[in-house]
């Protein structure tokens, strides 16, 4: 269930965020686009080549960069071509840039390899029902008080 929803989610930003075109990346994205580009293409860029198509921001140390194929050949340079249209087939991947490095990419459709990726380089913050209550607080020093804080 967890995956499903993660996966739902990863597309719904994928549409609200395909309107980012490449020249339009700051440099420090663009750099990381560039690479997943050239990683994206010798890990999975058979037939066609694989340029940017969006990026999922999740966290302020990771980029999920989405490539999809295109209508040039692979034989054209991994870098971005600006002549060559984003074609929405297969093979979609997924490059993740995990605090300056980057693993090999993965396909779209291993939703649950990407989600294992993505919690291991930003992992979720864990809530404490309850915690932002003052009876709950404690100094730097002190225990976790519980209970009647002002009974004796």
């Amino acid at each position: 269930m967890r995956g499903l929803l993660f996966l739902l989610s990863a597309l719904f930003l994928l549409e609200s965020t395909k309107g980012t075109e490449y020249d339009k990346l700051d440099d420090h994205d663009r750099n990381i686009v560039d690479k997943a580009i050239k990683q994206g293409n010798k890990d999975h860029g058979k037939g066609k080549h694989l340029d940017y198509y969006t990026i999922i921001k999740t966290h302020k140390n990771m980029l999920n960069v989405i490539l999809r194929p295109t209508s040039c050949d692979s034989t054209t340079p991994s870098v971005h071509q600006k002549d060559c249209k984003t074609e929405d087939k297969r093979p979609q991947v997924s490059c993740i840039d995990c605090n300056g490095t980057m693993d090999p990419c993965l396909l779209l459709r291993h939703n649950e390899a990407i989600r294992k990726r993505v919690e291991k380089c930003a992992p979720p913050a864990i809530h404490y029902t309850g915690a932002a209550y003052a009876i709950y607080q404690k100094g730097e020093d002190e225990q976790q008080k519980n209970g009647c804080l002002g009974c004796f």
